[in-house]
């Protein structure tokens, strides 16, 4: 999908929605708060400009993140360089670039991934394990099957609005299991 498709309002809307989740998961890697904001409208600005040369093979969001990771990495290059230019004798700089490039080769691997995709399957399989038989069938075949809210409830003798409910508490409750790890899971969507 070429990205020129995308409207002045749909950008705003994309903007608003994503920009302070943007912030968040670049100063994990930046750990400065004025840094994350500039490199995140960087990436939204030069996402604007370039619409027309560029050919979406993701989401836009997807698009943006990825320009945002690829951005902390690089300020963190560039700031290691920095560093050691400037402290070379310094054994607390030094400790600190050997701990930024550490940290640039971690998030560079896809050792990261393989990581924590162990642990959402396990928070995954285990909030599974905890649910009522009936809510859990009905969130599989919500999430799985690809059923309706109305298909569900014919299919195991309930009302769709009981349906609605029990899938809106399942997700209540998987966010909270996967909260620490939203920031991290949206990086993986995108390798």
């Amino acid at each position: 999908m070429p990205a020129a498709d995308i409207t002045p309002s749909e950008f705003g809307k994309l903007f608003v929605k994503h920009r302070n989740s943007f912030i968040a998961i670049a100063r994990s890697y930046v750990r400065d708060q004025a840094v994350a904001e500039d490199i995140v409208s960087e990436c939204f600005t030069t996402f604007w400009d370039r619409l027309d040369s560029i050919e979406l093979k993701t989401t836009p969001e997807a698009y943006i993140l990825r320009s945002v990771k690829n951005r902390c990495l690089n300020w963190m290059r560039d700031n290691s360089r920095i560093m050691l230019a400037e402290g070379s004798i310094d054994p607390d700089v030094n400790m600190r670039v050997r701990t930024m490039l550490s940290e640039i080769s971690i998030l560079e691997s896809g050792e990261m991934d393989d990581i924590f995709s162990a642990e959402v399957e396990g928070i995954f399989r285990k909030f599974l394990a905890d649910m009522p038989e009936l809510s859990q069938r009905i969130f599989l075949s919500s999430r799985f099957d690809d059923l309706t809210y109305e298909e569900i409830a014919r299919k195991y003798g309930v009302s769709p609005r009981k349906v609605k409910r029990e899938i809106q508490k399942a997700l209540e409750k998987l966010r909270d299991s996967l909260k620490d790890y939203l920031p991290i899971l949206l990086l993986m969507c995108l390798h």
